[in-house]
Parts: C-alpha cells; structure tokens; sequence
C-alpha cells in the first residue's frame, strides 16, 4: 500500500505535466515567455511556435532558456534579450546541458530545457525513494514534503535552475557519505555552476573536516577544486558582457527580518481588505512553515551531521531574503529548498512527526494547485 503511494505521487506529477504539452508549442508552456519580452527575444527564435503569456513579463526561465541556444555566450544579442545578462550567465549549467541534449537546434534545444527540471524530479524522487521507502509512512510523508512541496513543483513548473542546483547538492551530499567522499566535487562543481547559492552547501559539506587539523589541508583542497570553475566561469562572464546592463542579485537580500516582516504584512494587508488570492494566503502560511523548518534543525544541532549542516547553512538565507524574493512567496521556497529537504529527512520520527510536518509542509497543496 506505501509503495502504491509513491506510484501515485509519481502518476500525479506525470499528469500535471503532460497537462502542459501542446501539438503546437511542445512543452514550452513550462518556461513561461512573456509578451513583454517578445519583440527582445533572440532572432534564433523567430518563427518557433512558443506558448506566450499575453500581456506578461513572463517568468525567469525564458532567460535561461536563451542562455541555452547559445552557452558559451558568444552571440551580441544575449546582452539586449536578457534582463540581467551577466547575473544569469552565472548560472549556466542547465542551459549548457539543454544545449547538448538538443544537439544545437533550436526547437529541440527548448524541449530540452522545458524538461530538464522533470528529469531531475525524477531522478530525486528515485535517489529519495531508496532512502525512504523502509520509512513506513512517516518514510513516504518525508518523500512527499521534498518532492511535492513549493521549492521543487515551482522549479519544475516554470523550468528554472533550482532542482538541477538540488539535484546535484544531493548527489554531492550522497557522495559525500560514502567511503570515497572525494566524488562529492564532481557534484559540487556542477551545483555551484547551477546556482551560485550552492557554494553554501560546498562549504557545509566541507565544514567538519575544516574544524579537524588532520583533515583541514584536504578540506581547504576540496573547496578550491568545488569553487575555481565557478570563478573562471564568472571571470568569462564579466568579459563577455563588460559594458551590459548591471547584473542583479544583491536585491535578493536585505537586513535581517525585514523581506520576511514586509511579506507578513502585505499579506495580512490583503487579507483583511478582503483580497483571499491564493499568494496571500499561503504567503502567510509560508512563512509559518518555513520558520517551523528552521527552528526544529536548530532545535537539535547535529553538527556530525551533512544534511543538518547543509539544511542549518540554507537556513541562514531565511532571515536575509529580499522583497524581490518574497514578492512571490514561492521564490523564497525555492532559495531555501535545501532547508526543506533537510528539515524532511532529519524530522525525528516521534509523536510529534505529524504536527510538525504538517506545519513544516504547509505550501504542499497550493504547489500542486498552481501547476494545474
């Protein structure tokens, strides 16, 4: 009966997503073009039959997507079609990977990155699966708040690169508590180049044997050999697009509280003249559920521990994102997606489970509402 349920789960995510499919558009509904941006997009796209949002900026991964038909950034009209062209550029190995899988054509170039984020759903869900399918219930309930909840569906929902970022600090992780734990900076290395926020999961992983002197050289090796592509990388980058407009992201931080205190009080704001849209309701839900995940990681330090480590290091974003991250509350679930996994995975399994994974997971349902 558990096992059928992981099946389910599995059906429900295949359904919402073929759900986006089109004869004519294929599944690039996923990446949310804007209309807005429709006269800047690249002239490589011009005349493909892309799903279009009317009167719509879109959403981020119609950039990412751009950055997919040409990765090493070697055209001069990446710089007019992204809206921060060296911020995005960071992240380039979702779009390197779509170029590849697509062979270099456009439209199979699109497609490829539409569905990079399923394929990396399902192979988390799998890697997920095979640690807690001797779980029980509670087993599965730490399934399903990873890989249902707002962090991952979002990713997946509007193809940006936080699941692949996540897919690879898994492995890293995984890698990192085997006998060989020198393969975790394979993953490493992909991660950051994903996402530049994984450099903390580097570091986490990397932090106890930074407090032991036998393993101190070794760990400060492991950072630099995780953290030098990602520096070239960014090096090219600032090259390639000296003179554009300035890269974006420090926005996405602000002083302790106050993105999370100015988040608690538009959506209190709203509510009480009257508005219930979704994004208020479950903003205020949000916060609840994402301070419950950081206060039970630190309630019960596990310093020995690489997912604490990882999930305490994420948690430390929480108090600092920005009003741009908290203008949808969904992307604030997405920055702190490892927090979420790890507040999953390490919930102790006592009386208390339900009630806090309840509260822990209360954006669950309204994740899967907006894929609909």
């Amino acid at each position: 009966m558990i096992r059928h349920s992981y099946w389910v789960a599995a059906i429900l995510f295949a359904a919402l997503v073929l759900a986006k499919f089109s004869p004519e558009t294929g599944f690039t509904s996923l990446i949310r073009f804007g209309e807005t941006w429709q006269d800047r997009r690249l002239s490589a796209l011009a005349g493909l039959p892309l799903a279009t949002i009317r009167a719509s900026d879109g959403y981020d991964g119609q950039f990412y997507a751009q950055l997919a038909l040409d990765p090493l950034l070697r055209g001069s009209e990446l710089a007019k079609c992204l809206d921060a062209p060296e911020y995005r550029a960071h992240r380039i190995f979702a779009p390197a990977l779509a170029f590849m899988l697509g062979m270099g054509h456009p439209w199979w170039i699109l497609q490829a990155y539409a569905l990079l984020n399923v394929a990396c759903w399902a192979a988390l869900a799998s890697l997920l699966y095979h640690q807690t399918k001797s779980g029980g219930w509670i087993g599965f309930a730490r399934w399903a708040g990873c890989m249902l909840g707002m962090g991952t569906l979002d990713s997946v929902r509007q193809s940006l690169v936080d699941l692949p970022a996540m897919l690879m600090l898994f492995l890293a992780v995984d890698s990192a508590t085997k006998p060989q734990p020198n393969k975790s900076s394979f993953w490493l290395v992909w991660g950051n180049l994903a996402k530049e926020t994984n450099l903390l999961g580097t570091f986490a992983l990397h932090a106890a044997e930074l407090a032991q002197k036998a393993k101190f050289r070794r760990a400060i090796l492991g950072l630099a050999l995780a953290a030098l592509p990602v520096v070239l990388w960014a090096v090219y980058v600032h090259q390639r697009f000296r003179g554009a407009t300035a890269a974006a992201g420090l926005g996405n931080f602000t002083w302790p509280l106050l993105g999370l205190l100015g988040e608690l009080k538009v959506c209190l704001g709203e509510l009480i003249s009257g508005n219930l849209d979704g994004r208020f309701s479950f903003g205020l839900l949000a916060v609840l559920g994402l301070s419950v995940q950081f206060a039970v990681l630190w309630r019960s330090p596990a310093p020995q521990v690489a997912w604490w480590r990882v999930g305490a290091a994420y948690s430390l974003l929480l108090p600092f994102l920005g009003v741009w991250v908290w203008s949808g509350y969904w992307a604030a679930c997405r920055a702190v997606l490892p927090m979420t996994v790890a507040f999953n995975l390490l919930l102790p399994a006592n009386r208390s489970f339900w009630v806090l994974w309840l509260t822990g997971n209360l954006t669950l349902l309204h994740a899967i509402w907006r894929f609909l």
